[in-house]
């Protein structure tokens, strides 16, 4: 048997990280070479590295995979990218719906370094590049954004239901309303952070102009897309879009016996999808092309709420195809295009690369 290629796995914790290297020879064969556990620190990194290099002589051959892991994946990925290895990061579900497709339903650390191993040797996934400075910056201010806001709410909804009690505690009453004003002012202060980025990086203003010319997309909203698609960076098509933000439909319909509920997977980014699309909530007092969505969406017995989901769904594939084209958002072209092609132009990959 002829050594085509090598794959390793590696699945990382806090602390530390298992690793598994595989060979991959000319008759389909797999076979694994190596394991071994390492630290999750700078010193583990190194010893990673020269272990790489003792089992797998030739780094051009050999394909990296890890989880993503919240972010203690970050560290080891940055590493292996800057000492040239090729790396792949893949999403948890993926790793685990392959284990059930090989009869793997055991788990443990060892094994699913082993999985991913396999996997990589199986599916060759897409090789990771990071993003840049500003993006990873704007990224995490982005997400400091929406955990402050969600802290505010809680914040002022118990202050609301201590006002509407008997006799509220007016120590506890100040107490949090300086809470609310504290955490209004750290909005501010990411608000503005926020912007100097954007404006310090040609890329990320340009972009951001784009996404601004689109109805229902403000400042805050086009920050958090640019932040979490790596201005579309990530994508070569629309769908694989929806399907990252988790608004792909799911439906459970089959024969004439399984009639299920008819929703979307929700399995992608949490923070796209829950972006401050503005004035949402009163779509109807508006007059953009989108109301129409939201109307059609009403019609065909839609939940409000439903009906808004729809309208960010469109709004995700105009904003792809207005950054792709390079051209801000028009009205008139979005009119006069079909439901399929709709706020598109031109010229665009979404019109003229429609890949699934």
């Amino acid at each position: 048997m002829e050594l085509l290629a090598y794959s390793a796995g590696v699945d990382i914790s806090a602390d530390d990280f298992d690793a598994c290297i595989e060979g991959v020879y000319d008759t389909r064969a797999t076979k694994v070479i190596a394991t071994r556990k390492f630290k999750n620190t700078a010193a583990g990194f190194k010893q990673f590295d020269k272990w790489l290099f003792r089992k797998a002589k030739q780094k051009t051959l050999l394909q990296i995979g890890m989880e993503a892991t919240g972010r203690y994946h970050e560290g080891l990925a940055y590493y292996l990218f800057a000492a040239g290895y090729r790396i792949s990061i893949i999403l948890p579900n993926k790793i685990k719906h392959f284990a059930y497709s090989v009869n793997q339903y055991s788990k443990n650390d060892a094994l699913d370094a082993r999985l991913i191993a396999a996997y990589v040797s199986k599916h060759v996934p897409g090789t990771w590049q990071p993003i840049s400075e500003s993006m990873r910056d704007l990224r995490e201010l982005s997400r400091e954004r929406q955990a402050l806001i969600k802290q505010r709410t809680q914040t002022k909804n118990r202050l609301k239901a201590l006002k509407a009690g008997y006799a509220p505690l007016k120590k506890t009453v100040a107490r949090l309303t300086e809470q609310v004003d504290f955490l209004n002012r750290q909005l501010k202060q990411v608000d503005a952070e926020m912007a100097q980025i954007t404006e310090r990086d040609e890329t990320l203003s340009d972009n951001f102009n784009l996404l601004v010319s689109i109805p229902h997309i403000g400042a805050v909203s086009a920050y958090t897309i640019m932040a979490e698609t790596d201005c579309f960076n990530l994508f070569v098509n629309r769908n694989q879009l929806i399907k990252y933000a988790g608004l792909d439909v799911i439906e459970k319909q089959s024969g004439s016996s399984v009639r299920g509920r008819t929703k979307i997977s929700k399995r992608g980014n949490a923070h796209l999808r829950s972006a401050p699309y503005a004035g949402l909530n009163a779509i109807m007092r508006t007059q953009s092309v989108f109301v129409d969505t939201y109307t059609a969406a009403l019609e065909r017995g839609m939940h409000p709420k439903q009906a808004r989901t729809a309208v960010v769904r469109q709004l995700l594939r105009v904003a792809f195809g207005v950054v792709k084209s390079g051209r801000p958002y028009c009205e008139a072209d979005h009119r006069n295009r079909s439901v399929k092609e709709v706020g598109e132009h031109s010229g665009s990959p979404t019109v003229t690369d429609l890949v699934a």
